[in-house]
Order: C-alpha cells, then sequence, then structure tokens
C-alpha cells in the first residue's frame, strides 16, 4: 500500500519555543512548484489512492490525493465538503493546489516521478471570457416568391443569402413578409400562396422551425396584402393589412396567438381604405402608423391593449406628398418613420420624439440618391437606424442613420444566391 505522507502545516509539528523563534523569522515558501496540472495529479493520486477520488481508509488521510481532516480544514476544504474522500476531484485538486503553494511537492512521498514538482500548469484555468454579444441586422428578402435570409454583422460584413424555405417548408408562392427580433431568436412572418399568414422562427443559433399557419390559431383574413412585426418583450405583435382594413394580434411568449382584433373599430375610422402599416415597440408600447388616401395616421397601443385615436401625421411633421408605402421602429423612447411617396420617387425621414412632438418630414434624395421603391422596411440595431429600399430595377438598397443624425449613403445589397424578382424585403435587429 502506497505511503499516506500528507501531513500537517510544519509549524503544527514543532515546539513552541520553535514557532516563537519562527516568528521573528520571514518564512520562505517551497520555490520547486506552486501549481500542477489534472495528468499530473491523476499520477500523484493513482500512487496515493490507487486513483480512487472517494476513499476513506479510516488511516486519518482521505481521498484521491489522501489529504489530511487538519490539511483540509487549514487549506478551506470546508466551504466544499466536511471531508476531502465526500469532494469532487476538482475540489479535492483546489485544496490540495494550496497546499503544494504552502509546502511543495515534499508533502507527498508519492511525488517523485509524477512531475509534481516541476509542473507549473494551472488544473484549473479561469475560462476566457466570453465575447460580448454584438447586434446583428437580419434582412429577408422576397425573390421570387420566395424567402430569403441574410445576416450583416457589427462589422458591416454581409452573409450570403441562403433560401428559407428550403429549410422551413414550402407556403407557396410569398407576397408580404416581415420579421422582428426576440431575445436572439428572429420572428418571421410571411403571406403565403394560399392567403394564409404563417409564422417562423430563425433561432439565435442559425438553425429554423417549421412554418406555422397563423390563420388557423389568430383567425382568418382574406386578400391579406401587408403584414408588419414587432416584438414587446416577449411577446411577437403582427399587423395585417386586409380587404382595406387593419388588424393586430399577438404570439405570446408560450406560443399561443390572440385573436385577430380590427384596429380601426378601437381606435377610430380612417378616412379610406389602409394600403400599407408597420409598427414598432416604443417604451414598452406598440406605436402602429398607416397609410389611408395617401396620408399616414399614427396610433398607439398601450400596455393595457387600449388604443388611441388616429393622428395625421402630416398635420404634425409636414406633407411628404402621396404615400406609397411606410416603415417604422423604436428608438429608446423616440420612434423614427420612413416613408416612401409620390409613386416610391420620393422617400422621407422623420421622428416621434417621448415628448410626442414630431420632427418634419425630411427628404432623403441627398443620402439614398434618386429611385424609385416599391417597399420599405426599417429597424433599430445597435441604436442606429437601419432602412432597406426594394427598387423598380430589381435592387434592394441599404442605408443607415447614425446615432448622431449623420447617413451612410443607401448602397446596393449583394443578392447572389437569391432568385427571381425582388417584391419585398424586411429588416430587424438581434443579438
Amino acid at each position: 500500500m502506497p505511503a499516506r505522507t500528507l501531513k500537517a502545516p510544519v509549524l503544527r509539528r514543532i515546539s513552541a519555543a520553535a514557532v516563537l523563534m519562527a516568528l521573528s523569522v520571514p518564512l520562505l515558501a517551497p520555490t520547486e512548484a506552486s501549481a500542477a496540472s489534472v495528468a499530473t495529479w491523476d499520477k500523484v493520486a493513482a500512487c496515493e489512492s490507487t486513483g480512487n477520488w472517494s476513499i476513506n481508509t479510516n488511516n486519518g488521510y482521505y481521498g484521491g490525493l489522501q489529504i489530511s481532516l487538519y490539511n483540509w480544514r487549514y487549506y478551506g476544504g470546508l466551504n466544499y465538503a466536511p471531508r476531502p474522500d465526500l469532494a469532487t476531484k476538482q475540489q479535492q485538486i483546489l485544496i490540495a493546489e494550496k497546499l503544494l503553494a504552502d509546502q511543495g511537492a515534499r508533502a507527498w512521498s508519492c511525488a517523485p516521478g509524477t512531475g509534481l514538482a516541476t509542473d507549473h500548469t494551472d488544473p484549473y484555468p479561469a475560462p476566457a471570457p466570453a465575447p460580448a454579444p454584438s447586434w446583428k441586422a437580419q434582412v429577408l428578402v422576397n425573390g421570387g416568391g420566395g424567402i430569403f435570409h441574410a445576416t450583416r454583422d457589427a462589422s458591416g460584413n454581409w452573409s450570403g443569402f441562403a433560401n428559407v424555405n428550403a429549410q422551413t417548408g414550402d407556403i407557396g408562392l410569398v407576397g408580404s413578409l416581415a420579421d422582428a427580433g426576440i431575445n436572439g431568436d428572429t420572428h418571421v412572418v410571411a403571406v403565403g400562396g394560399n392567403g394564409d399568414i404563417y409564422h417562423v422562427v430563425r433561432f439565435a443559433d442559425g438553425q429554423w422551425g417549421a412554418f406555422g399557419d397563423v390563420s388557423s390559431q389568430a383567425g382568418s383574413l382574406t386578400s391579406v396584402t401587408k403584414v408588419s412585426a414587432a416584438s414587446i418583450g416577449p411577446e411577437l405583435n403582427v399587423l395585417a393589412v386586409a380587404s382595406g382594413r387593419l388588424f393586430h394580434t399577438v404570439r405570446h411568449a408560450d406560443g399561443t396567438w390572440t385573436a385577430f382584433s380590427d384596429v380601426q373599430s378601437q381606435a377610430g375610422p380612417l378616412p379610406a381604405a389602409v394600403t400599407s402599416a408597420s409598427e414598432a415597440s416604443v417604451n414598452g408600447q406598440l406605436q402602429v402608423v398607416a397609410v389611408a388616401g395617401g396620408r399616414v395616421y399614427h396610433s398607439i397601443r398601450a400596455a393595457d391593449g387600449t388604443w388611441s385615436a388616429w393622428g395625421d401625421v402630416y398635420s404634425m411633421a409636414g406633407d411628404a406628398g402621396a404615400a406609397t408605402d411606410v416603415a417604422m421602429t423604436g428608438a429608446g423612447a423616440d420612434m423614427q418613420i420612413v416613408i416612401a411617396s409620390n409613386g416610391g420617387t420620393k422617400q422621407y425621414h422623420g421622428a416621434r420624439l417621448a415628448s410626442g412632438q414630431w420632427m418634419p418630414l425630411t427628404d432623403l434624395t441627398p443620402v439614398a440618391g434618386s429611385f424609385t421603391t416599391t417597399s420599405v422596411s426599417a429597424a433599430t440595431v445597435a441604436g442606429e437606424l437601419q432602412a432597406t429600399f426594394v427598387t423598380t430595377d430589381n435592387r434592394i438598397l441599404h442605408a443607415i442613420r447614425h446615432t448622431d443624425g449623420t447617413w451612410q449613403n443607401a448602397a446596393a445589397i449583394d443578392l447572389t444566391g437569391v432568385y427571381g424578382n425582388h417584391y419585398a424585403a424586411s429588416i430587424t435587429g438581434t443579438l
């Protein structure tokens, strides 16, 4: 049987007089070793206890490294367990590390030949801190009636576009689509070939779920021409323009849906049929804009589910002409809006501040250039407004408004991998 040589600290075995003398002389710590790898400790344990980390033979020494109760207590082992043999292997090694640093490898007669005196490896180094998550833009494109997805990272690098339908199941020729980020996941809603609204999740690890039919749970709508999505906490809010009216539903964190409700019946009538709509989470409330009769109207859905009366955005922020599409996003307590008008040939930006005051709508031509857009989308990514514009010449432009109010000029996204005509796009931000 290997010798059990792990001893109490030297001070407890010398005379009281010697102790008094020692107090006047600085103690010199052993220098031959102060750490050892797990592999080296395994070699010591193989000799001391035949590698049995839970051994207790009532010989006064315990566990894989045969640590005495005195040493176990002296070096903090009681923080783990009453005795070494009742602690985990890692906990026994951590206490042995302290003893090694204090008494050196000579505390174990089994040390020779194991490398304990010369191994200086930290057995359990602290893991490197995980890199902080960075915001990413998740972009969807309707290409030829299919859905394609790409990611733009914080450095401005784009991933290639991937075919979503190949991973989620085919819902037919897709019409309008939208996405929203929730806890690192990307929730996607789209109008399928049969006119129903579908929902799927792209998880933070890049895996996709399967499309589920929202209409079968929230109620069937007819002639759906536009969908929008926004998250408030763990809940997904979805707007749908159907038969010229605006409807709203919520997907709860448990996956259940509320029934579609008619927004006009709660926020009041609009002067004409709704042709476009968008929504955003702003300071915990859902803000909604709708295009009706070429003008843009605004309402707020409070946390208790009540809606404010419609307000005419043009009367508060200036007239941008006959609106054809609209997008909005929340930025803290403010809301930012992008409007396409005059047949899509003009684009405007504005904001509703936390105070309720509107900034004047400004022409984006100086920063976005001249083009005709059929669809606009907006999202807040790392505090900045990012917008996409689908153009009539089959491009998708991407522009950024920085937090200081300056714009990064619109640039065409590389659509390699996306086939067919590009009918719509949507952008959201996730961590």
